[in-house]
């Protein structure tokens, strides 16, 4: 009863709003199928209820309202470039209707064209304001790197809604992404102080007193955090970073490993142990804590991270396959190229993809001692010892490391200068001791020797 009572005051406004032109008068049949369209969709039969409206719009095309009712639908059916079609029709035969600029805006949001998204959104703020539509004009301005115009609407929403916390939350969030951290700090304070038991703010606050080094007030809101919801992994993973960031890393783990003792845990909590279980050379459990990680979701550095582990277990092959997965999900991750790039040249094997997995390293870090290193060698392994010269004499006024000196020396003795190979070798020597190299010195030695 109550439904029929509901469609009998629609078809009511319905016909009573288009009476005034000839135009807007809504014949039967287009009637009846608006009826019906009505009916299929308050029973949420949405795809009778589009191909009723459909056939309604056929008998009434220029009905803006009409246009409304299909366009949602197929918004809903995620329909999204049939229903911008609708939707502009819509805001061209009735430029005054602020739901249709929304609508139209909305539907643009989902289609990823969000300048345009933007730009219906605002238009139709102007002629009505609608909260939801002004945070997701939020979003938007966020997405699109407007801060300051997403800063301007959230103003506008917290006017409208003093005690809505999430609102100061999100509100704090932008404002630390713009670098006004003492306002982000003032709206993560004042959301605490609408609602106290928001774990989320004072992980914030936990973050920001990180930033500035405020050991005490850090801990503080981390520790409270963990209080206020003890299953939440948020408080532990800040708490722990804070402590790995200082060489914490007893108290890191200690803050992790009470984190699943009380059966939370993430894939950045069973990260951040593996980590440190790799730091203590554990690397069985390291390994475990890495691959526990994956169970929630992998990254690249996930996938190097458990690749240096199984290098540390002499599991050469499973290396490969980890450093090989770490760079198809972030082709510039120039840490898993060098790394795969120098393995290879260790093992003397695929010395030509060797080479191109350094160069792209080097591309992306051409200061890193470490990747002009590991270039340089790799020409040295493709006979081309004046590039490897030139490479390594550049890593070796990048960074410390008596490697460098070592290929340096192996570079010469190639290039039969045997007083430059005993330099850089007698070098190398000083700290690290290797018979290999000390072998290679009494060759060189030899070649200096007249020959009788």
């Amino acid at each position: 009863m109550k439904i029929w009572s509901f469609l009998a005051v629609v078809v009511v406004f319905f016909l009573s709003g288009c009476a005034t032109t000839h135009q807007d008068v809504i014949k039967d049949t287009a009637t009846k199928f608006y009826i019906q369209g009505l009916i299929y969709e308050s029973s949420e039969d949405f795809e009778n209820a589009l191909f009723s409206y459909q056939k309604s719009l056929k008998k009434d095309p220029e009905n803006s309202f009409l246009l409304k009712k299909t366009g949602k639908i197929l918004l809903r059916e995620k329909k999204y470039k049939e229903a911008e079609s609708v939707f502009k029709k819509a805001v061209s035969l009735n430029p005054e209707d602020a739901e249709g600029f929304l609508n139209l805006g909305l539907t643009e949001f989902f289609l990823k064209s969000y300048e345009k998204a933007i730009r219906n959104i605002e238009n139709g703020l102007k002629i009505k304001e609608v909260s939801s539509y002004r945070a997701i004009l939020c979003d938007l301005y966020v997405i699109t790197g407007q801060y300051d115009k997403a800063a301007e609407s959230y103003r506008i929403l917290i006017d409208s809604f003093p005690s809505n916390f999430l609102l100061y939350y999100n509100y704090g969030i932008l404002l630390e992404r713009m670098g006004k951290n003492n306002e982000a700090e003032s709206a993560f304070l004042e959301s605490i102080k609408i609602q106290p038991r928001f774990a989320g703010a004072y992980v914030k606050l936990g973050n920001l007193y990180d930033e500035q080094d405020n050991v005490e007030s850090a801990i503080k809101y981390y520790k409270d955090a963990i209080e206020i919801s003890p299953l939440d992994a948020s408080g532990y993973e800040g708490l722990a970073q804070f402590y790995i960031h200082r060489k914490m890393l007893e108290k890191a783990e200690l803050t992790l490993t009470m984190a699943v003792a009380k059966g939370t845990e993430s894939g950045p909590i069973n990260y951040m142990l593996g980590l440190i279980n790799f730091q203590n050379e554990k690397y069985e459990d390291a390994e475990t804590y890495f691959k526990k990680a994956l169970k929630f979701g992998e990254n690249s550095m996930l996938w190097f991270n458990l690749g240096i582990t199984y290098d540390k277990l002499d599991r050469k092959k499973e290396m490969e396959e980890c450093m090989r997965k770490s760079i198809e999900l972030d082709k510039t991750n120039h840490l898993a190229l060098n790394y795969l790039g120098y393995s290879m040249l260790i093992e003397d094997k695929n010395i030509d993809e060797a080479f191109t997995l350094i160069q792209k390293a080097v591309t992306l870090e051409p200061e890193n001692g470490a990747y002009l290193d590991s270039l340089g060698w790799a020409y040295y392994k493709k006979g081309k010892y004046k590039l490897a010269e030139k490479y390594l004499i550049k890593a070796e006024k990048k960074e410390f490391d008596p490697e460098i000196y070592e290929h340096l020396g192996y570079v010469y003795y190639s290039m039969n200068n045997p007083i430059k190979a005993i330099y850089w070798w007698a070098r190398c020597l000083e700290f690290t001791p290797k018979q290999e190299i000390s072998e290679m010195i009494e060759k060189a030695k030899q070649q200096l020797s007249p020959k009788k």
